[in-house]
């Protein structure tokens, strides 16, 4: 007796305690299903990390089922760092409830610090829409810095006055049984940026030796090039900037020995510079006066000679919730001779037709008529198959395009990361 009595007590707890399991899942859903429903648009975000710090609300897979649609761009800063702007807004019955936060790394943060930055701004953004659901009496506010700050601020001293200096080596070997390739590189830049001032100093050397062995023949492929630019540019209002770029080089594709150029610019943006990182329309004019000398007798027989030359270019992009569109056109020729020209458009779009379905295209066209560089004794075929040395062509052109369709649940809050390809 005592024993069916301890069975019955016992088969009675566990039903219990699989009832209160039960209701507390149920609840636990019954919440979920309240949480905002967010749209994530951030090609450059580590998704899985958002959804993992920040379960609170529903990640759905298509804008037009969300009430938040949180855009994240990006832009370097003086610092070599990166800003993150994002912007949350509101959609359904958030519609007109926007809001705007900003993540800046600096330039020697890990990836996972950034994701941790930019993540936790994300967060701080949905508070405003969280704040209106049954999810947030379940969350807490802290706040970590424990140092007092004076008079609530902080005196910074820049010893480097807003410059940033950068050195890089790099090298890459591959060897085979009939190839071998042996690229090094180098790089040194300075850059001070501020709201009034842009200067960028940027230096590079590259070589490139590739062999290839075919039977008893031996094939050598060998390219060079070396750099230093410079680009000053000074801020004047929202809407106008000024500045010169200028280049010496020395280039073994281009059959440039020495050379060097300089270029006095003026630049409108029909936009507010501070809404660069969403939209901008640019209109730029720049015109100056180079100096070449040529590795080999050109093909209108100068070994040397100097030029003027002027490029004017239209730019515009934009960035919104439905996709974003971007497109250049870009005008230049020698004033000696405006038959020496070249004509470079570019465009791009990704769009959100309808629900599940996006659409992006990509194309690149140019009319070259000013290659006074190219050799007058040409190319041999091995030069050109092995991308030796510059080769004449009238136009060039460039395209991709693709299209998507996604169907089935809208919800894709489930982070799984296993047998993921790694190789």
């Amino acid at each position: 007796m005592k024993n069916a009595n301890l069975i019955s007590f016992v088969l009675l707890f566990f039903l219990g305690a699989l009832n209160v399991h039960g209701q507390v899942i149920k609840n636990n859903v019954n919440l979920r299903e309240q949480a905002i429903r967010v749209f994530m648009n951030c090609s450059m975000c580590d998704i899985d990390f958002i959804r993992r710090e920040i379960p609170y609300v529903n990640y759905v897979r298509d804008s037009k089922e969300s009430e938040v649609h949180i855009l994240v761009t990006r832009q370097s800063t003086g610092s070599g760092g990166i800003e993150y702007q994002v912007a949350l807004i509101g959609q359904n019955k958030f519609e007109g409830q926007d809001e705007r936060v900003v993540y800046t790394s600096s330039p020697d943060e890990t990836d996972d610090l950034t994701r941790k930055g930019y993540t936790r701004m994300i967060a701080l953004g949905l508070m405003k829409y969280v704040a209106n659901t049954p999810l947030a009496s379940h969350l807490n506010i802290t706040y970590d810095l424990k140092d007092s700050v004076e008079n609530g601020q902080n005196i910074v001293e820049d010893q480097w006055k807003s410059w940033v200096y950068d050195l890089g080596l790099e090298g890459n070997y591959i060897k085979q049984e009939t190839y071998s390739s042996l690229q090094l590189g180098s790089g040194v830049s300075a850059t001070k940026i501020t709201p009034d001032w842009k200067v960028d100093l940027h230096s590079n050397y590259y070589s490139n030796r590739t062999t290839y062995i075919l039977e008893d023949t031996i094939i050598l492929s060998y390219r060079y090039g070396a750099y230093l630019s410079n680009l000053t540019v000074k801020s004047l209002g929202n809407h106008w900037s000024i500045g010169e770029r200028a280049n010496i080089l020395t280039d073994s594709y281009s059959n440039n020995r020495f050379s060097w150029t300089f270029y006095p610019a003026i630049e409108y943006n029909y936009f507010n510079y501070a809404e660069s990182n969403r939209k901008q329309m640019v209109f730029q004019y720049r015109a100056g006066y180079g100096y070449n000398y040529y590795r080999d007798t050109t093909l209108y027989n100068k070994i040397e000679e100097g030029l003027f030359r002027q490029q004017i270019s239209i730019a515009f992009q934009f960035r919104q919730p439905w996709g974003s569109i971007s497109s250049s056109l870009l005008w230049s020729n020698y004033l000696h001779d405006w038959s020496k020209n070249s004509l470079n458009f570019g465009a791009g779009m990704y769009l959100r037709i309808v629900k599940g379905l996006s659409f992006t295209i990509e194309g690149k066209a140019a009319l070259i008529h000013d290659q006074l560089s190219l050799p007058k004794s040409g190319a041999t075929p091995e030069e050109i198959l092995l991308r030796q040395q510059q080769f004449a062509s009238q136009y060039e052109f460039n395209l991709k395009f693709g299209l998507r369709y996604t169907f089935g649940s809208i919800y894709n809050n489930v982070v799984n990361p296993r047998m993921a390809d790694y190789y």
